[in-house]
């Protein structure tokens, strides 16, 4: 098995890191609040063999700055196409978790000529206003993983997440979120045109999803012209982590679908 590299470069004069693997046709993946680009391992592991796969830590996660131009999520990915653009990457599959689904979302609004297939794993892409959002900042770290999966014992097991370097990581992400969410910068209330995605969009969501209940995900399948619901049972709000395998194949199953 090829070792995951992880990288580093500075775009306009703040350092991106991110996780890379692989030759071919661009898959970037997103993670979510608090966490960092090594979320993803297994899909980079997974799909490097025919795909190069990219997992940044988003400004102000892990390894990567948080410069002062980038106040909150809306400014994540005009920064993100920079990064691309630095990489000389001009097209790419975009997927992302919850506040990684956010970014994708909105950066492919925003240039959906370079998103060939969109992946979203439970993200809040759409307003309810009578379905309530789960707050992980508001969980005592002593429950957080119950919160976050439907299996504890099987995300202990799966997790990425196993270094004292990882655990420092993530507990400054945790910290990078509240600052975000303490400056008004993650709104409840998406401000993406659905309409802009025309691309072949796939939704992943775990059944027993209690941060961004399932209804989120059937809301956006029927307010999108291209998405297809995927609904994974035993699995909570990180798909990828808590069920890689079925996850993986999702995408693989949704991409050969989509060629």
């Amino acid at each position: 098995m090829a070792e995951i590299v992880r990288k580093d470069l500075r775009v306009q004069g703040s350092r991106w890191s991110w996780y890379e693997l692989g030759n071919g046709p661009v898959m970037v993946f997103l993670h979510g609040g608090g966490g960092t680009g090594k979320a993803f391992s297994a899909q980079i592991q997974y799909f490097s063999s025919h795909y190069r796969v990219l997992a940044p830590d988003l400004p102000g996660f892990g390894r990567s700055d948080r410069p002062p131009h980038i106040a909150g999520l809306s400014d994540i990915p005009p920064a993100l196409w920079h990064w691309l653009d630095a990489l000389d990457i001009s097209t790419a599959i975009l997927a992302g978790n919850s506040m990684g689904g956010r970014v994708a979302l909105a950066a492919a609004a925003a240039l959906p000529s370079r998103v060939s297939h969109l992946i979203c794993l439970s993200v809040a892409g759409i307003h309810l206003p009578d379905v309530a959002l789960g707050d992980p900042l508001a969980i005592d770290p002593a429950h957080f993983v119950q919160a976050m999966v439907h299996d504890p014992k099987r995300f202990r097991r799966l997790t990425p997440y196993r270094t004292l370097e990882d655990a420092k990581e993530l507990s400054a992400g945790r910290k990078a979120y509240a600052e975000y969410q303490d400056q008004g910068g993650i709104s409840a209330r998406p401000e993406v045109d659905l309409t802009l995605l025309t691309m072949p969009t796939l939704l992943l969501w775990g059944r027993q999803d209690h941060i961004i209940p399932l209804a989120y995900g059937q809301a956006l399948e029927a307010s999108m012209i291209n998405a297809t619901l995927v609904v994974f049972e035993d699995v909570g709000h990180l798909p990828h982590m808590e069920a890689p395998t079925r996850t993986n194949q999702a995408i693989e199953n949704f991409l050969h679908t989509n060629r």
